[in-house]
């Protein structure tokens, strides 16, 4: 029955009566989900801002406990999940007092006017491999970090390796794929307003990371020899890991945190705080967006406000990225 309210709401995200059916049908069923969607939607409602932290602790501490999102997901012609995120308003960047802050993390609104899907995870070296024919990452079967491996599926590890250019050619080859043609469904990166609205889950602005203020190897793939906001040290994998091998956001989204950089669709520069309804970045640029930190860095670079950058030709063993499907009327 569940996926028949889902199901729904791929055609209808903002029918706000389906998806407090659906709430109602978990809660007659005692399924902890229920207050999770009740408070997502309850905080659509609300002012951004500091009166909305009392609720997303709550979520957080819902998905702390392994309450898992119950949120509308579609599966494409290569097995490749993604999430429906709806439209919505944020604080994009980060308060003046968040620790490790960047000053080109100024805090603006934004608005994210239309719903998109989002990969539910990194694109993995099984969904490259199967697109592009190929698989160029180094912690793989045959790449020079095969050692490190050995034993592992690493299929379902993120790809890596990948140039932002390479990233775009996988988003058009896998928009001209029959069934995704058919479908008339078409892919492209993540503005990086929508990757930190997708990473934040619901959140408008509150903590850095979307499990709350701290975070831990124990959380995401990072090295845990330097956590953030006073979490204990943690493992040091030296490695990419298994995509969704981490509790997900409140929108069912993996790896937001760590394991690679993701490639986003801007080129880097200021803000453009005028620009407040879909901001598309700079028109020009020497380098591309990279969002979320990786399995090399430390805790304060995952931060969700964290913005680096680097040549769209380049690569690295660190650099991976999901993909955008838009929302359209054939999309399910």
């Amino acid at each position: 029955m569940v996926e028949v309210f889902l199901r729904g709401l791929h055609e209808e995200p903002a029918d706000e009566t389906a998806w407090l059916a659906l709430a109602d049908w978990l809660e007659e069923r005692a399924d902890p989900r229920a207050e999770l969607v009740r408070l997502q939607r309850q905080l659509r409602r609300l002012p951004l801002g500091p009166g909305c932290r009392d609720l997303e602790e709550r979520v957080q501490a819902l998905l702390a406990s392994g309450v898992r999102p119950c949120v509308p997901v579609l599966t494409n012609a290569i097995g490749m999940e993604l999430a429906l995120i709806p439209s919505g308003a944020f604080l994009m960047g980060s308060p003046q007092d968040e620790k490790d802050r960047g000053k080109d993390e100024k805090q603006h609104a934004v608005a994210i006017s239309r719903p998109f899907y989002l990969g539910v995870y990194p694109v993995t070296q099984a969904e490259y491999q199967k697109v592009m024919g190929k698989n160029p990452s180094f912690f793989s079967a045959t790449g020079g970090g095969q050692d490190r491996v050995k034993g592992l599926e690493a299929s379902r590890f993120p790809v890596e390796n990948v140039s932002w250019a390479s990233a775009r050619k996988f988003c058009a080859k896998l928009s001209a794929l029959a069934e995704e043609k058919r479908r008339e469904r078409l892919y492209r990166l993540p503005t990086e307003a929508e990757w930190e609205y997708s990473c934040r889950g619901g959140a408008s602005s509150s903590t850095p990371f979307y499990f709350g203020a701290s975070l831990s190897s124990r959380q995401a793939n990072f090295n845990g020899n330097y956590p953030c906001g006073g979490a204990a040290n943690g493992p040091y994998l030296g490695r990419t890991t298994e995509v969704g091998s981490y509790k997900p956001n409140a929108w069912g989204l993996f790896d937001m945190h760590g394991n690679v950089w993701e490639w986003c669709q801007d080129w880097h520069g200021p803000y453009d705080k005028a620009n407040k309804q879909d901001p598309q970045g700079p028109d020009k640029g020497t380098s591309r967006v990279l969002r979320g930190g990786s399995w090399v860095g430390y805790g304060g670079v995952c931060r969700s406000a964290f913005r680096y950058w680097f040549v769209p030709g380049g690569r690295g063993v660190s650099i991976g990225f999901r993909v955008v499907l838009l929302c359209g009327a054939t999309t399910p």
